[in-house]
């Protein structure tokens, strides 16, 4: 389970270097649980603190106050582990930002297994191309020679690969058109019925997410 206690955000700053620092609050005081399996739709606007929620919760920013438990243990006072990392993914919105410009994306997915001491399956890849609809000629291009819609299906692939128990979908739908946004959130579905996962999405378009059962909060 995932609970979420009295968690803020802040964030330091000076207008200028000899002025005292100040403070700007993103959120405050929030909680929330989740049970692994369930899902959670976060809703709010531009800038108000989603996607900073989200790098807490896997483990890429600090909380300035509360605690985030995964299993019972407090996150961030857990010694750093390639397990504990593995089973919380984050997928950024700026997927083709968030991949190394300077590699083939067949090595960034390979990279995935190596990082994690996995055994590479070539197999496995192409089976999440076929369902995503990509081809596999993309293997041999770099991130930015992808579309906005590509680079989220292969930040996907890459989040997929480590089979996560939580995964953080942060507007996944903003880069991709219509056919490929049905096709993906089928493909989620139908994932989630076969393995234990909870999906938290982070989108301005609720309509997509009919499918779904969820619990809500807004920003």
């Amino acid at each position: 389970m995932l609970e979420v206690k009295n968690l803020s955000k802040s964030y330091e700053f000076k207008k200028h270097w000899y002025l005292k620092k100040q403070s700007i609050s993103v959120f405050k005081n929030l909680n929330f649980s989740l049970k692994i399996g369930q899902n959670l739709a976060i809703f709010g606007e531009s800038g108000s603190g989603k996607s900073t929620l989200a790098r807490i919760l896997c483990l890429l920013e600090i909380p300035s106050a509360g605690e985030v438990l995964y299993e019972g243990k407090n996150l961030h006072t857990q010694k750093w582990n390639k397990n504990l990392r593995k089973e919380i993914q984050y997928l950024f919105q700026e997927q083709k930002l968030a991949l190394n410009p300077y590699k083939y994306i067949k090595t960034s997915l390979f990279d995935v297994y190596d990082n994690f001491n996995l055994k590479r399956n070539e197999e496995e890849i192409f089976e999440f191309f076929s369902a995503f609809r990509l081809n596999r000629d993309l293997l041999r291009l770099k991130p930015l020679q992808l579309s906005g819609g590509e680079a989220a299906r292969i930040g996907l692939i890459r989040a997929l690969i480590l089979k996560p128990k939580i995964l953080i979908l942060d507007e996944l739908t903003s880069s991709l058109d219509l056919i490929h946004i049905e096709k993906i959130l089928h493909f989620l579905k139908k994932y989630q019925e076969k393995h234990l996962i909870s999906y938290i999405f982070i989108t301005h378009q609720e309509e997509f997410l009919r499918n779904f059962k969820y619990a809500k909060m807004k920003f």
